[in-house]
């Protein structure tokens, strides 16, 4: 008896990404994981904050067109609306 069975690139590919998917989700699981995420977490968090806070003083400019814009569309909506009401 023979036996023949083809089995394609792709599904040896899908087959190890579930492997390698299901072995990170039982890594994530663990208490360590956790830990060492708070941790770098924690390492990293003042720069990131700095950082978030610094892009924004810089875009102040930005931030200052944004409001105004939507202060401007909200004005224009209530005035549709006022003119509306007053036909």
């Amino acid at each position: 008896m023979k036996l023949e069975i083809e089995i394609t690139e792709d599904e040896i590919r899908n087959v190890v990404e579930r492997k390698v998917k299901a072995a990170i989700g039982s890594q994530t699981e663990s208490y360590g994981a956790d830990a060492y995420i708070k941790d770098q977490v924690k390492l990293r968090w003042q720069t990131a904050v700095n950082e978030l806070i610094k892009e924004e003083i810089n875009n102040s400019q930005k931030l200052k067109e944004k409001i105004r814009s939507e202060i401007e569309r909200k004005l224009r909506a209530q005035l549709s609306a006022a003119m509306k009401s007053a036909i």
